[in-house]
């Protein structure tokens, strides 16, 4: 004979072991100020004594508000990507906000409709989406007066959502400056996939030497965000030989940066490599890599608080597009192939 699962405790059951109303548990769920600490004690007591867990979906429906905040990844397999959330995330706790977390694109491709749908019934207060995305449409459907804030993502939306997002251009313009003062010449640039900010560095790149009047020189291979995809890129450059081969490989981010590097061991050839991200991994000795640091912690705790604002209504005026200056992290990395 089965025995029937434990009902799951109520706040009603809380109260009436604690001999308080659902009212005050419910204050006190809200760490509400309004009550005194004997009392908050009491109750947090009860919480502890039966297992009580606060069912946020109920919540949501029963008062058609919510607290709770969706950070969406639109990469997981970037670390990047969780350089930004580590720091937006204490910032909306701290507002008091439940913070959920997932992953932006389904296993297939594309936006992920039925996360996005489950967010929806959940009715969050708003949306912080890290990373680039191609089409914002969806993110919009799901929370009431435009609570969505784009992170570290592309140019894309700078004149119909809120924004916050790194320099691209600048931060490969500077690559490209730092390598032309090693005495390099022949710079190819692995990248211009992967949507808008592949674009916006590829686009840099193609500044930075038309700036330093090395147009003859502009090669961009195309490569995304993916170590393979850097790797393979960096097999097609370096297949050529003698003086058209380049001598330093400029990458749209660390990962690529890192395929690259395996390509160019494997071919037993000493180049100089540049990333961008800087992502923990680029600084271990043993890599040592040159790369641009977007500033991911400034990019998480403004983009946590411009959706903060919208939320509470305090950016009426017109979408926020926040720039955010990276700078040029030197490593060794960059100091060879000449």
């Amino acid at each position: 004979m089965t025995t029937a699962p434990a009902r799951r405790p109520t706040i009603r059951d809380v109260a009436e072991r604690a001999g308080v109303s659902k009212s005050l548990v419910s204050l006190v769920l809200r760490d509400s100020p309004r009550v005194s600490a004997e009392r908050r004690q009491r109750v947090l007591d009860v919480v502890e004594e039966m297992g009580f867990e606060l069912n946020l979906a109920a919540r949501s429906l029963a008062t058609r508000t919510s607290g709770t905040i969706g950070v969406l990844v639109s990469d997981l397999h970037n670390p990047w990507a969780f350089d930004v959330v580590d720091a937006a995330r204490p910032v909306l706790e701290d507002a008091g906000h439940t913070v959920l977390f997932s992953a932006v694109t389904a296993s297939a491709g594309g936006v992920d409709l039925s996360m996005l749908q489950a967010f929806r019934d959940l009715r969050v207060a708003g949306l912080l989406v890290i990373g680039t995305v191609p089409d914002k449409h969806p993110f919009s459907r799901v929370v009431a007066g435009e609570s969505v804030v784009f992170a570290g993502g592309g140019p894309d939306y700078i004149d119909t959502a809120d924004v916050v997002r790194s320099d691209d251009a600048q931060g490969i313009f500077m690559v490209v400056e730092h390598l032309v003062e090693q005495g390099h010449e022949r710079i190819a640039h692995l990248g211009g996939l992967g949507g808008s900010v592949g674009e916006a560095r590829a686009e840099g790149y193609r500044a930075a030497m038309e700036a330093h009047g090395l147009e003859r020189n502009i090669q961009i291979v195309g490569a995304d965000f993916s170590q393979e995809s850097g790797y393979v890129a960096a097999q097609r450059a370096l297949g050529d030989s003698g003086r058209t081969r380049p001598t330093a490989l400029a990458c749209i981010n660390d990962l690529a940066a890192l395929g690259a590097m395996t390509a160019a061991d494997e071919r037993g050839i000493e180049i100089a490599v540049t990333g961008y991200d800087n992502i923990s991994i680029a600084a271990m000795p043993r890599l040592g890599l040159t790369t641009v640091d977007p500033n991911s912690s400034t990019i998480g705790v403004a983009g946590a608080k411009t959706l903060l604002q919208r939320i509470h209504g305090q950016d009426e005026d017109g979408f926020v597009h926040q720039p955010i200056t990276p700078e040029l992290v030197i490593r060794k990395s960059s100091l060879l192939g000449l």
